[in-house]
């Protein structure tokens, strides 16, 4: 590794939030399209249609009635208010949502929605991956983005040789995509809505520590999905990358003939 020119953290840095915007930018532009594709707006005003049915035929009043409690504040109430309160009122709320949960056509809306918020998501950030973080590293050459590009920066393997399509799908979409991107988001779409809320931010802590601990520890100062690729960010400017193993040997073999014929 003696002869790596590792890229600067600023311009890494620089790259890294120029490739998050266009990804964002990709991002909307094919959720809008999945959500037209999916029906997602139709979906989400059944349920809303579907709710508003429920309330003016005051099924909600009435349940509220027949247990003595308020629907107004409970559910945003954190589980350790939740917890202080009287165990007749949390009893009586589960009363009520047991209740309300018979009302199978309005679970399988909430279900669908749920489901298909996921798929959009999903197929929207795979699309902009693939695009942005695959394909036009393909078409670049050297694992180049078009934020790395623009700071001259280049992807290579940390043996100093070209990365191969397969290790850029590897690093792209195994480490970028589906770790590093995709389980923050699953946590984050798992919290709002409404899940139990340990479990997702356990998670997202875990990725957030395991991204900082490797970017520390690990020789190349790489994050998940360097290390998952074995590949490292260097200058393009400076930082020779060969084609082949082969190659690279030739060429050190003939810098240290070289040295040992000036001695």
């Amino acid at each position: 590794m003696k002869d790596l020119q590792k890229a600067s953290l600023l311009k890494r840095f620089s790259a890294f939030l120029l490739d998050g915007v266009l990804i964002f930018v990709v991002f909307i532009a094919l959720m809008l399209f999945t959500s037209w594709a999916f029906g997602y707006d139709a979906k989400l005003d059944s349920l809303e249609n579907r709710m508003q049915i429920i309330h003016n035929n005051h099924r909600i009043d009435e349940l509220e009635e027949k247990h003595k409690v308020s629907f107004n504040n409970y559910p945003y109430l954190t589980e350790e208010e939740i917890d202080k309160l009287p165990e007749e009122v949390v009893n009586a709320f589960e009363a009520c949502y047991k209740e309300l949960n018979e009302d199978t056509q309005s679970i399988k809306l909430y279900e669908t929605i749920m489901t298909l918020s996921l798929m959009i998501v999903s197929f929207s950030l795979l699309g902009a991956f693939l695009l942005l973080e695959f394909a036009i590293p393909l078409l670049l050459k050297n694992g180049q983005t078009l934020g790395k590009k623009m700071f001259s920066l280049a992807v290579m393997r940390t043996d100093s040789v070209k990365i191969s399509t397969k290790v850029l799908f590897i690093r792209a979409i195994l480490g970028k995509y589906t770790i590093g991107t995709m389980v923050p988001v699953l946590m984050l779409l798992c919290l709002g809505f409404g899940m139990a809320p340990i479990m997702p931010l356990m998670i997202l802590l875990l990725v957030f520590l395991l991204q900082i601990v490797l970017m520390i520890t690990s020789k190349t100062n790489s994050p998940i999905h360097d290390s998952l690729a074995s590949t490292v960010v260097v200058d393009f400017l400076s930082q020779k990358i060969f084609e082949t193993a082969e190659e690279r040997d030739q060429y050190r073999l003939s810098i240290h003939n070289e040295d040992e014929k000036e001695d």
